[in-house]
């Protein structure tokens, strides 16, 4: 037992630490464009590389972890594979299209890899480190809420460069805390791990049917990063008030997020994944009615159910749904679905919307589209 609080809080420091330390390349990416001189197509054709890098290196990454039986190694790979990609992204500070491409697409699509495999890592350390996620991922928030300043601050006051070094600093005190963290707990299968094994877990109904409910999750969860925003600016909304949903969206999640263990035992994933599909057809429906930045940020208010069920549900619906000989598989794969595919797709395909529609029609049917996961969810219980 104390070696199980131990490994869960190692792993909420890990969390926080890890946070602070990725909102600095990952969230002033936008703006160091921006300042390059970028206009808004060549920053769409650029940022769109990250959700490439993010499919590519998820599909494998899982497989390899589970063949050679640790994350932790392929964390601080993928970790130091982020930090010489941000290093060389925030020392260019003149215009040059396809350096920035594809460094900036490393760093978008590492940061997501990253994550993916520390939420694995987390996940199979133990059963109570899994039963923990909610409260575990809460630090993270956390995080991510206290790096943001500092990363304005060192931009502000020392240049995007500096941003780097700091990010670089932080990480290596990420990969010296890893080596007091117990790795990943694999199970062995006879024979060994091969590529042949990603077919049993690719035709499997239910896990396939999983991934599927999140990718459409996930399409409505992006519309949330542009096409609100786009409405917002519309309305009249300036820079600081769009900066303010951002924060105040991290600060509502951390209530359900450490209610997240509560909640799986009260309720179980799957009827908290079907309730919070619900809340986000209602949260959609609330931002194509209200007609003032202020009220929009009111409706962001229901983030402190959305994100925080959906964010969890993921995890465990994914993992109940895999062999278990293939967890890191299972769930970058999934990742590699559900986040990458939405964010390549999502920013196009309402763009487009937006501009034939109007954004009050396309946040309408977007949330309507709700009800797809909703039936896939009925279908998932069918199979059972």
């Amino acid at each position: 037992m104390r070696s199980q609080k131990k490994n869960v809080a190692m792993l909420c420091l890990f969390y926080f630490l890890s946070y602070v330390a990725f909102v600095l390349p990952y969230g002033y990416m936008q703006t160091f464009l921006e300042y390059v001189g970028y206009d808004v197509v060549e920053r769409g054709i650029i940022l769109s590389g990250t959700a490439v890098v993010a499919i590519i290196t998820q599909f494998f990454i899982g497989y390899l972890c589970d063949k050679y039986k640790t994350d932790k190694k392929f964390f601080n790979l993928c970790l130091i594979i982020f930090v010489l990609s941000t290093l060389v992204m925030y020392q260019v500070t003149q215009r040059n299209f396809f350096l920035h491409l594809i460094f900036i697409s490393l760093v978008g699509g590492m940061f997501r890899t990253t994550l993916a495999v520390q939420d694995t890592w987390t996940l199979e350390t133990s059963e109570t480190c899994r039963n923990n996620f909610g409260p575990i991922r809460a630090f993270g928030a956390i995080g991510w809420m206290i790096g943001s300043p500092i990363g304005a601050l060192v931009v502000e006051h020392y240049g995007y460069p500096a941003l780097g070094y700091v990010f670089a600093g932080l990480a290596v005190l990420n990969i010296l805390l890893t080596m007091f963290m117990q790795d990943a707990v694999k199970v062995e299968k006879s024979g060994g791990i091969h590529a042949s094994d990603l077919k049993e877990l690719l035709l499997d109904k239910k896990y396939v049917v999983v991934v599927l409910i999140f990718l459409f999750i996930n399409v409505i969860a992006t519309a949330d990063i542009y096409t609100t925003v786009d409405k917002m600016m519309a309305l009249g909304a300036k820079e600081g008030m769009v900066g303010a949903r951002w924060s105040i969206q991290a600060f509502t999640e951390l209530p359900l997020f450490f209610a997240g263990t509560w909640l799986l035992k009260k309720f179980g994933d799957y009827k908290l994944m079907m309730f919070g599909t619900f809340m986000y057809i209602i949260r959609f429906l609330g931002y194509a009615v209200v007609q003032s930045p202020e009220m929009m940020i009111v409706v962001t208010l229901m983030q402190c159910i959305t994100y925080p069920l959906i964010m969890i549900t993921s995890k465990t619906l994914v993992d109940d749904t895999t062999p278990i000989h293939l967890r890191s598989s299972g769930q970058t794969i999934a990742s590699a679905f559900y986040v990458g595919l939405s964010l390549l797709v999502t920013p196009v395909i309402a763009g487009a919307m937006v501009s034939s529609l109007g954004a009050d029609l396309t946040l309408a049917l977007i949330g309507l589209s709700g009800f797809v996961p909703l039936g896939l969810g009925i279908l998932y219980k069918r199979l059972d």
